[in-house]
């Protein structure tokens, strides 16, 4: 009996490997949202501390104002940069959604055939089987009949 053989099954494999590469692009681009989000709550916390560490000073001087002023536009520039970086992610993360699923409705598309090919050849061969067993049977019936 002959096995059940997938013509189509390199690209079934070329595509579980493009969803997977897809997949793992995803999974980065999430990481890196995530990353830039904690980063953004680290910067505003400290803008926080900062304010809060002017207000607890009592003997200022223009130089302190002056440091804790550049500090604070620092931070205010980083926070920007980031709030940048994340609108980037989430683009690129959207763009990469659709990339993934597409990718992977490409593979299910192949599994489905491939599914549907291996019922047909399942079922052929069970034809084939119950032929050659009613020929077996017929043979035998003739045999013993003469």
């Amino acid at each position: 009996m002959a096995q059940f053989r997938f013509s189509l099954d390199r690209i079934l494999r070329w595509r579980s490997i493009e969803l997977a590469r897809e997949q793992a692009q995803l999974q980065r681009l999430i990481q890196e949202q995530l990353r830039l989000q904690m980063l953004a709550a680290a910067l505003g916390d400290e803008r926080s501390k900062l304010e809060s560490s002017l207000a607890a000073l009592r003997d200022l001087r223009g130089q302190d104002l002056r440091a804790m002023a550049a500090y604070d536009l620092r931070l205010r520039r980083q926070i920007g940069n980031v709030v940048q970086a994340a609108a980037r992610c989430q683009r690129d993360l959207a763009v990469q959604k659709k990339k993934y699923n597409e990718a992977k409705q490409r593979l299910r598309l192949l599994e489905e055939l491939k599914d549907r090919n291996l019922k047909r050849w399942q079922y052929e061969q069970a034809r084939e089987l119950e032929s050659l067993a009613s020929e077996s049977y017929l043979a035998m019936w003739n045999r013993e009949g003469k």
